[in-house]
C-alpha cells in the first residue's frame, strides 16, 4: 500500500468515523446505521499506514465522546416523566388532551407529572405536549390510594403476556377552524392529544362504533371546558 492510498482510508475511516459517530449520538433512530458505519470507519483507519498514536487517538476519541455525548443526548430528548393513575377497574381508551388553559396543571411528586385519570378517561391539562422519549409508569390505583403497577405492552402479541396492562397508541390532533374556513392541526382552535389502551383480564377488537362514540366525548368534554 502505497503513501497516497493510505492517506485515502485513513481520511474516508474519518469521515465514515465521524458520520457513525453523529449517528449514534444525535440520531436515535439512524443507530442501527450508525454503529457499522462506525465499525467501517474503525477498520479503514486501522488499515491505512498512520502512525499507530494518530490512528489510537482518532478511535478512541471519537469512541469517548460518542459514550459521553449518549447519555446527555438521551436526557435532553426525554420528555418530561409521567406516572399514570387509573382507577382500579378501568377498562378501555384513555385521552390526555394537552395545552389548554382550561386544564388542570398536574401535580408533581418526585420530580414525575402525575396523571390523575378520571372515571371517564378523558383528561384535560394546561402544559403543551412535548414529543421525545418517553418515561412513564403505569398503575390502578384502589379507593385507598393503594396503587398496582400495570405493565405497558408494545405490540398485539405482546399484550397476551400482560393482562392487565396498557398500550400507548399514539399522540395526534384533531383540525380546528382556520381564519380562511379550513380545518387545520395548526389552528388555535386544535385538539392535541395522547391516547392509550387499557385492558383488564380480556382483549378487545377495534370497535370503530365505540372508538367515534369515545371521540366525540372527548370532543364535548373538551368544547365544555373551553366554554
Amino acid at each position: 500500500m502505497n503513501q497516497r492510498t493510505s492517506n485515502i482510508l485513513f481520511n474516508i475511516g474519518i469521515a465514515f468515523l465521524i458520520l457513525g459517530g453523529i449517528g449514534l449520538t444525535f440520531m436515535a433512530f439512524f443507530t442501527f446505521i450508525g454503529l457499522p458505519i462506525f465499525i467501517i470507519g474503525i477498520i479503514l483507519i486501522s488499515l491505512s499506514k498512520k502512525k499507530i498514536k494518530t490512528k489510537i487517538i482518532w478511535i478512541f476519541s471519537m469512541i469517548t465522546l460518542v459514550v459521553l455525548f449518549w447519555p446527555i443526548w438521551i436526557k435532553i430528548n426525554t420528555e418530561k416523566p409521567e406516572t399514570y393513575l387509573i382507577p382500579e377497574n378501568y377498562s378501555g381508551k384513555i385521552i390526555i388532551v394537552y395545552g389548554e388553559d382550561c386544564g388542570i396543571e398536574p401535580l408533581i411528586e418526585n420530580g414525575r407529572r402525575v396523571l390523575e385519570i378520571p372515571n371517564n378517561g378523558i383528561l384535560i391539562i394546561k402544559p403543551e405536549f412535548e414529543g421525545g422519549i418517553i418515561d412513564h409508569k403505569y398503575y390502578f390505583v384502589n379507593k385507598n390510594k393503594e396503587r398496582t403497577k400495570i405493565e405497558r405492552y408494545e405490540n398485539d402479541s405482546d399484550r397476551t403476556q400482560h393482562v392487565p396492562g396498557i398500550r400507548l397508541i399514539g399522540s395526534g390532533g384533531i383540525g380546528g377552524i382556520m381564519i380562511d374556513g379550513s380545518s387545520s392541526t395548526e389552528s388555535p382552535l386544535a385538539i392535541r392529544y395522547t391516547e392509550f389502551e387499557v385492558y383488564q383480564d380480556t382483549l378487545t377488537d377495534y370497535n370503530s362504533k365505540e372508538e367515534q362514540k369515545f371521540d366525540s366525548l372527548m370532543k364535548d368534554i373538551v368544547n365544555e371546558c373551553r366554554n
